[in-house]
């Protein structure tokens, strides 16, 4: 075993520092237009002394000079030559994994937490701002946190000494959208259960939800064809904030702006949900249905009145919004600390309050809420993030629908960023060159910021949320603020590659070795970051050599695809690995050809037997054997 252990520790260290040496970053906007402020960044990874870069990101696998010089090939079927990596397309770490408590407490990952920790520290002597962080794992449910500040940023420190803590509320503003979309997921899941028809669906198509949704005569198309993941992941083709923020000339606008000029003074308008359905039918389609996300609270208070609208339709309740989301989210996952609306009195001392002018005490009209409405604390999104983004068994949703919304909907052309319903997605570059999507979505109103984020394959996540201490006049003057998506970005580019070390690490522990019977051979070794299954003989039969095989039957006899062995691809399915080539991203072969029982011949399921003893099963050769060294 410790031989088999070397594998990966002799490895890792080198890999990972390779890849926090790089400055490999992000490049950030601050969007501060409109009450629900978009934040977007670029994924970044740090080097070992968590120096920010803010070049334009690179492969960590590419040299500024190979990306200057266009070879003419748009479409390039494998890494060049002269590079210090080949095209593996690794495995993700196998689902049934990411809940297994060796994961939380590996030296690395606790090493990782202890330099968030210092880091984190450090930062909160410079600021004045009350924030509140926490990390969520599969495992085990929140596995770190670190808290910041005074509640109250604006009173003295005399008068208002509370320190901030798990359970102090902030405003999450556009975080809200994850709830809308959830409650739809929810509804959909509920009628189901109720073999209510029809069911909901993100596919489902906004009129036949909302017949009283209208746009101008011109959109007739559009208006048919707009559907609930249209809204969720704002490529509707609908305005940002339609009816709100208007002016008649940009002469209007000064910074800093002068006192008779607040755009935020009234917004959002209070109108009802009759008066905002008018105001979209008059308004022009900015991008074509599909064409291009644009992001658009409207879009949100559209999908809030089709979860009301279905959510009557399947129970007959008659239930506003909030009260929708009170008794199919927040109580269920005892969010206790959750509310939209006015502030409940027996919550008002948890509420942080921002130094500089802010939206804490506003109370937003009900169209609204969707979209971005939400009070919550780092413990209730602990909850949201654990017992439904990455239990491996998802409360209220199935786990279908999860995988179904954990999906990136538009890629941008800069082939970091994506857009999914209503995540914003970034690039994130492992120590072995896999890449992967970060989730994350982020809120924000005057003066209160926050992030959530995921990285489901290695079952974790991110809450971040800051309430700013600055006064209005140094926020102004551009003060220094602690900024909830740099944070973020900043735990998960130190934890995720200590958690990529811990998984690899059981995989060589559980998986690694020699496996024998009376008739049968097999070895499974880890290399290039992947399990292979190096060598198989079963009954006097070459397994991989039969792989072969069985493609030339139909591309005719070709140089060896499997001599090297075949890298053992996991399923969700505790114990079950798809075998197949080691090169490249294969997915039309899985169960091309199987036994009359219906087993795949790609197919080995390794897992300890009913003795508690770890063997390998393979049903097309009836072979069973058993781990040995």
């Amino acid at each position: 075993m410790e031989e088999k252990q070397a594998v990966i520790d002799g490895s890792t260290p080198h890999r990972y520092q390779r890849l926090r040496r790089r400055d490999v970053v992000m490049s950030s906007v601050w969007n501060a237009i409109g009450a629900f402020v978009g934040i977007t960044f670029a994924f970044l990874v740090v080097n070992q002394t968590e120096v920010w870069s803010a070049q334009r990101l690179q492969s960590p696998s590419t040299s500024s000079a190979t990306q200057s010089e266009y070879t003419g090939q748009t479409i390039v079927a494998a890494a060049p030559k002269d590079l210090d990596f080949q095209w593996k397309c690794i495995p993700p770490p196998p689902p049934y994994l990411v809940a297994d408590s060796r994961i939380h407490s590996h030296p690395v990952v606790l090493a990782a937490l202890a330099d968030i920790e210092i880091s984190l520290r450090a930062k909160s002597l410079f600021s004045k701002d009350a924030f509140s962080v926490s990390v969520v794992h599969a495992s085990k449910g929140k596995i770190f946190d670190f808290h910041s500040g005074r509640i109250r940023t604006n009173e003295s420190a005399e008068d208002s000494p509370a320190s901030v803590d798990g359970d102090s509320i902030f405003r999450i503003a556009s975080i809200t959208k994850l709830f809308t979309v959830l409650e739809a997921l929810i509804l959909g899941n509920q009628a189901r259960l109720k073999s209510f028809s029809p069911e909901l669906s993100l596919g489902t198509r906004l009129k036949d939800v909302l017949p009283e949704f209208r746009l101008p005569s011109a959109f007739k198309e559009e208006e048919d064809t707009i559907t609930l993941a249209h809204l969720g992941s704002h490529t509707a083709g609908l305005g940002r904030d339609i009816g709100e923020l208007e002016i008649e000339s940009l002469d209007k606008i000064s910074y800093p702006p002068p006192d008779d000029l607040d755009l935020f003074e009234d917004f959002p308008h209070n109108r009802t949900a009759e008066e905002t359905l008018k105001l979209i039918s008059e308004r022009d389609l900015i991008w074509q249905v599909g064409q291009n996300p644009s992001y658009s609270n409207t879009g949100f208070s559209l999908l809030g009145l089709a979860v009301e609208k279905y959510h009557d339709k399947l129970f007959k309740a008659g239930k506003g919004f909030s009260t929708i989301l009170k008794d199919d989210i927040f109580t269920p996952l005892a969010m206790n600390h959750t509310f939209t609306g006015p502030i409940p009195e027996h919550l008002r001392k948890h509420v942080t309050v921002p130094a500089s002018k802010n939206f804490v005490d506003k109370v937003f009209g009900p169209v609204h809420d969707p979209a971005g409405g939400i009070f919550s604390t780092t413990n209730d999104m602990s909850s949201l993030l654990h017992k439904v983004l990455l239990a491996s068994k998802p409360l209220l949703i199935s786990p279908a629908q999860r995988l179904t919304w954990l999906k990136s909907q538009h890629q941008f052309t800069d082939g970091i960023s994506s857009v999914g319903i209503p995540w914003e997605t970034y690039r994130a570059i492992m120590p072995d060159y896999s890449v992967y999507n970060v989730y994350f979505k982020g809120g924000g109103l005057p003066a209160q910021v926050s992030q959530i984020s995921t990285f489901p394959e290695f079952g974790y996540g991110v809450i971040a949320l800051t309430s700013i201490g600055l006064t209005e006049k140094e926020f102004r003057e551009g003060g220094n603020i602690t900024d909830p998506t740099a944070v973020s970005f900043q735990i998960h580019n130190t934890l995720a590659p200590a958690l990529w070390v811990a998984y690899n690490s059981i995989l060589v522990q559980d998986y690694v070795g020699i496996y024998v019977s009376g008739d049968g051979f097999a070895k499974i070794t880890f290399k290039d970051s992947m399990l292979v299954l190096e060598k198989f003989f079963a009954k006097g039969v070459d397994v991989l050599l039969k792989y072969d095989e069985i493609i030339w039957t139909e591309a005719g006899k070709r140089p060896r695809v499997y001599e090297a062995g075949a890298k053992l691809f996991a399923t969700a399915f505790e114990g079950q690995f798809r075998a197949t080539i080691m090169g490249g991203c294969p997915w039309v072969g899985f169960d091309a050809l199987t036994t009359k029982t219906g087993w795949g011949v790609d197919k080995v399921v390794i897992k300890k037997d009913e003795a508690g003893k770890m063997a390998l099963f393979y049903e097309p050769m009836k072979s069973k054997l058993y781990k040995v060294a």
